[in-house]
């Protein structure tokens, strides 16, 4: 009796003091609730390539979209897209906000083409710096990730 007496007082005061954690959020539903925040799955693998046709470039863009055991059991809903950016000395620059797509949480590679003009593209004097963020988001949670590609520079 005595030796349950005092494990049960250890426990309370570890609890109280934030020591050893007596359940682990991350792994028990009922503790994690809505307020505890994971990651909302990985994006991998962003990489964009272009390719000039008079004034039209295709940019292409391939990235990965992975998730975790407990985001697959969850089965919360998901939502996928990629931004193309222009790196300038001071702020970059959003040249094309890309569709938001709806997805469940399965693995998977996505490719996008964005077909654009060299206006479009050209925002200041001599080439371009142009890369791609990659983006997934928890559309239960609100928590998203995102991945930037390397920069490309094309000579509109």
């Amino acid at each position: 009796m005595r030796n349950r007496k005092t494990i049960v007082c250890t426990a309370a005061i570890l609890a109280l003091v934030g020591g050893v954690p007596t359940t682990s959020a991350a792994t028990t539903p009922q503790a994690a609730g809505r307020t505890l925040v994971l990651p909302a799955g990985s994006v991998t693998g962003v990489t964009i390539s272009a390719q000039q046709t008079g004034e039209r470039w295709d940019l292409t863009v391939n990235y990965s979209v992975g998730f975790s055991f407990f985001e697959k059991r969850d089965g919360h809903p998901y939502e996928t897209w990629v931004d193309i950016w222009e790196q300038d000395a001071a702020d970059d620059d959003l040249v094309k906000r890309g569709r938001h797509v709806n997805i469940g949480p399965e693995p998977q590679g996505r490719t996008t083409t964005f077909r654009m003009s060299s206006d479009s593209l050209d925002g200041e004097e001599g080439a371009e710096e142009i890369y791609v963020r990659a983006f997934v988001k928890d559309m239960e949670t609100g928590t998203q990730v995102q991945q930037s590609s390397r920069r490309i520079q094309l000579g509109v």
